[in-house]
């Protein structure tokens, strides 16, 4: 009789225990954790050139970043990784990206959309060393994701022509198509002279050289290089004429591809040499060949 007692005990201390787990357990809830946009138009999120920043955007809203080329003028790209999009209000679930050079959101350089964690090159843009730009991001659906700008393949911008130094050779790059993605640089003539342009180039190039720092003024013959590969020319401002002594000049280097792609050169501009002896001897040939 004690063992039947002390059985029915066990039971009804078993049967209590599993009634008190049922209880805790329907009294549990799940928290879900809200989707937030980042920053505002006015206070724009920092984001820190080639470092990883984890970010969200809340369905039909937008987050806004900022960020300031480090790594020097030229083009800059935005990786998104890790992106995931929930909730979505469109049948392409998806984030757009706008670019600005402005904190006013108004002057748009370009935008971009990303279905997918992706890389946007923005149209390889060239963006000045040290200025701010701005991004916002607008989200189709509930999105997180991961940001990441660093620098691309061209260098050099409008702003912030890389300087070349007469007779010294710089490794160039420049990323795009015919169409978008330029490298920009600038040279000073020390006298009135023609000078060379030589480049050591696999891919086909072409260059523009222009008399101001606004890349608009082209110089009137020799500045349209003959695209193709080790790219030279001779700059003079006409048949007779070489460039401006002590003058600044401004040099731009784009691609002829159809499709996008990066490219690596040589590129040195120097004065003509041996100019003077060779009219010198023009000279000398033409009074042999009339006497």
């Amino acid at each position: 009789m004690k063992v039947f007692y002390y059985l029915v005990f066990v039971l009804i201390l078993i049967i209590g225990a599993c009634s008190l787990d049922t209880e805790e357990s329907s009294s549990t809830t799940t928290t879900t954790v809200p989707v937030t946009s980042d920053g505002s138009a006015s206070s724009p999120v920092d984001l820190t050139d080639g470092t990883a920043k984890e970010g969200s955007v809340a369905k039909s809203g937008y987050s806004y970043y900022k960020f300031t080329p480090a790594s020097g003028s030229g083009s800059y790209k935005l990786a998104i990784a890790s992106l995931s999009i929930t909730d979505s209000g469109s049948s392409s679930s998806s984030v757009t990206t706008y670019l600005y050079s402005d904190s006013g959101y108004s002057s748009e350089l370009d935008n971009e959309s990303c279905q997918a964690s992706c890389t946007l090159n923005f149209n390889y843009q060239a963006l000045g060393n040290g200025s701010i730009y701005y991004l916002k991001i607008y989200g189709y659906g509930k999105g997180t994701y991961s940001l990441t700008v660093s620098q691309g393949g061209s260098e050099g911008s409008v702003n912030n022509p890389v300087a070349l130094t007469l007779g010294t050779t710089h490794s160039g790059k420049v990323e795009g198509t015919s169409t978008y993605g330029k490298s920009y640089y600038k040279f000073t003539t020390a006298q009135a002279e023609i000078y060379d342009l030589a480049m050591t180039n696999s891919d086909s190039m072409d260059c523009d050289l222009y008399s101001d720092s606004g890349f608009t003024t082209v110089v009137y013959s020799g500045t349209n290089c003959t695209a193709g590969a080790n790219l030279s020319e001779n700059f003079q401002k006409d048949a007779d004429n070489g460039l401006d002594g002590t003058t600044t000049y401004y040099l731009r280097i784009e691609g002829e591809s159809t499709t996008a792609k990066a490219s690596t050169y040589n590129i040195r501009v120097k004065k003509m040499e041996n100019r003077d002896s060779r009219v010198q001897n023009y000279f000398s040939y033409s009074l042999a060949f009339l006497s």
